[in-house]
């Protein structure tokens, strides 16, 4: 086996690729199982810019040092880029690798807690993979350890192990296609509008639409968008799909004096700056901002809550209203109302298709509406499907009521033919 790195030169970069070859091909003749673990630490460029360059290999040093101590000792501990480390585990089984990437999780985490002068807070991520069942050469270890390991950071996992390669090509192949189709979509001007009625529940009358993305398809039939979404926004271009609805949607204020709309924004947006000149530009016009309702889910993490706060406020000085979706579903909601800018909520369809059965979601609007009117707040309740359904929230005094009950998104503009 490989000889263990001396202290001098293990913050230095280390090609593991022939080490790792190596270990695999020893694992195929001699029919053992062994893994590699590619660990990221994810807040390197704060610790370098707080400190140095310096001062970051030496603590890589410090954490490699840390982390060898846990391990059998015939494991490879490298460090393979400035904020990678990888280790090769030459004799672990399946089930040993999950507690082991555990353990070194909370090396890195508590390394920071060690230090008297200046101390740290590490944020780290691991991808594992095993061999030579998984990957039978070091390329395709060290492939499938990033590939599970950026999915460990799209999932907010401090951990993912990559397992099924099969059905994870299927998947990525897949996400790609639909991406291409939404952006074929997009530059050959095949991006539509729905619009779906939010009815007054006092009057019954519409008080105004929300708008949904659609695709017309190259058989001339129309699809929703819906299923894109995360696509674009995993993909990163979600803020140029949503200049383009923000477009359509000021075009189609310009148009209709009287009308007012909704859209749905993605939080991804905020750091745009195609998206934040869009609103610059389109939304001068402050008759056209005053119709205009912006869509955002709420977020767990308190920094994008504080980015999400200031968006908000520059929207809602052109003249914009601001509606926070989904609401419920997440575990901040309460506190982030007194947070953020917002003048509607729209309470998740979780708690409302089954209201009238479910005694525990009846409990909780009731109490959410109480909660929001106190605040000065409008609600609006999605996904009413039936009258009994219509019929209760407006016992309980909400204020707006969407659903198919009164109308499904349709590709037409009623209020024209009205």
């Amino acid at each position: 086996m490989v000889k263990k790195q001396d202290s001098q030169n293990a913050g230095k970069y280390f090609d593991i690729k022939p080490v790792l070859g190596d270990v695999i091909s020893y694992a195929i003749e001699n029919n053992t199982h062994g893994s590699l673990l590619h660990i990221c630490i994810d807040n390197m460029s704060m610790v370098i810019s707080g400190h140095d360059k310096e001062y970051a290999d030496k603590m890589v040093i410090n954490l490699i040092a840390e982390i060898e101590k846990i391990l059998d000792k015939d494991a490879i501990v490298k460090r393979s880029a400035r904020e990678y480390i990888d280790v090769i585990l030459p004799n672990c089984n399946e089930e040993d690798i999950k507690p082991t990437a555990h353990k070194i999780h909370e090396i890195i985490r508590s390394y920071g807690s060690k230090i008297a002068v200046e101390p740290i807070q590490l944020i780290s991520t691991i991808g594992g993979v095993d061999f030579p069942v998984t990957a039978k050469t070091a390329d395709s270890a060290m492939s499938l350890s990033y590939i599970a390991l950026n999915d460990a950071k799209d999932l907010k996992k401090r951990f993912v192990h990559y397992k099924n390669m099969e059905g994870h090509e299927i998947a990525s192949k897949n996400q790609m296609i639909l991406a291409t189709y939404l952006q074929n979509a997009l530059q050959n001007n095949k991006l539509r509008l729905a619009f779906q009625p939010i009815i007054s529940a006092q009057t019954g009358d519409i008080a105004f639409y929300e708008c949904l993305l659609r695709i017309i398809n190259d058989d001339g039939t129309v699809s929703s968008a819906g299923p894109f979404i995360p696509i674009a926004e995993k993909m990163g271009f979600i803020d140029t799909i949503d200049t383009a609805v923000l477009k359509m949607v000021a075009q189609e204020l310009k148009k209709n004096k009287d009308v007012i709309l909704s859209m749905n924004v993605s939080n991804d947006s905020i750091h745009s700056n195609e998206w934040v000149s869009a609103t610059n530009e389109l939304l001068q016009d402050r008759s056209i901002a005053v119709r205009l309702i912006v869509e955002v889910i709420e977020t767990t993490e308190q920094q994008d809550t504080k980015k999400l706060a200031i968006f908000l406020a520059s929207l809602r000085e052109k003249g914009c209203r601001i509606a926070l979706d989904d609401f419920g579903s997440g575990y901040t909601s309460f506190s982030q109302l007194k947070n953020l800018p917002i003048d509607i909520i729209k309470i998740d369809g979780i708690f409302v298709r089954d209201i009238t059965e479910n005694d525990e979601n009846k409990f909780f609007v009731k109490t959410l509406l109480e909660f929001s009117h106190n605040f000065g707040l409008k609600t609006v309740a999605e996904f009413v499907e039936s009258p009994e359904i219509a019929d209760m929230l407006n016992e309980m005094g909400v204020d707006y009521m969407q659903g198919n009950y009164f109308s499904p998104a349709v590709n037409y503009r009623t209020w024209i033919e009205k």
